[in-house]
């Protein structure tokens, strides 16, 4: 087994390479985790993001065992259109907030929602992405067509390893009380930031989904 990535080391390197920089990068599931840790409990940030990890999970074992299946279905034309939808509704969430005009205080952390509502958040918000089965393929298309599948499944398991550290680590300095209370002091905006965000990502996999199917 050491053998083997000892012989392939440059593929290997350079996916969890390119990995790491997807991981990384700003987006819905970034933006999730950071808000769950400005303006709800730690416990509820870190489900969010154990949320996040079990749908890259999902899309993990559809990228290295089902990507080839899938792609000769409609399977992620309704993701892009259900996806899309899911993000459209978090948007309003927001902004139906925004409307009752409830602030945050310095100090004050919304406590109302259950931990297990942040971990269902986390997985809906990355699931509701098409586009991480299709990068993990691209990203993947470097891997050795003889990999065996022990490798296959150690190196998925890196890779699993790499965001759950990575939002962890998010979750943490977002809860430094210095942190914290800067964002908490122009959350309005950060909820303003919420529904651009979740409303672009969501009108463009809608739009994207129902012109898949030439509607």
């Amino acid at each position: 087994m050491l053998d083997f990535f000892i012989s392939h080391y440059r593929a290997f390197l350079d996916i969890l390479t390119i990995w790491i920089l997807a991981v990384i990068m700003p987006g819905a599931d970034m933006f999730l985790v950071i808000t769950s840790s400005i303006q709800r409990s730690k416990l509820y940030a870190l489900m969010a993001g154990f949320g996040i990890v079990v749908g890259t999970l999902v899309w993990l074992l559809v990228g290295f065992f089902l990507i080839g299946v899938l792609s000769q279905t409609s399977f992620f034309k309704w993701v892009q259109i259900f996806g899309g939808s899911y993000l459209i509704w978090m948007a309003s969430k927001v902004l139906l907030s925004l409307v009752k005009n409830r602030k945050i205080k310095q100090g004050e952390i919304r406590l109302e929602s259950t931990a297990w509502k942040g971990f269902l958040y986390g997985v809906f918000t990355n699931l509701s992405n098409p586009k991480p089965p299709i990068f993990v393929s691209i990203i993947l298309s470097s891997l050795p067509q003889a990999t065996p599948l022990l490798e296959r499944s150690i190196l998925l398991c890196v890779m699993l390893i790499i965001p759950a550290i990575w939002f962890s680590l998010v979750v943490f300095i977002f809860r430094i009380k210095k942190v914290l209370n800067l964002f908490l002091q122009y959350s309005k905006w950060l909820d303003i930031l919420a529904v651009i965000i979740f409303g672009i990502f969501g009108i463009n996999l809608l739009i994207g989904g129902i012109g898949e199917f030439g509607l």
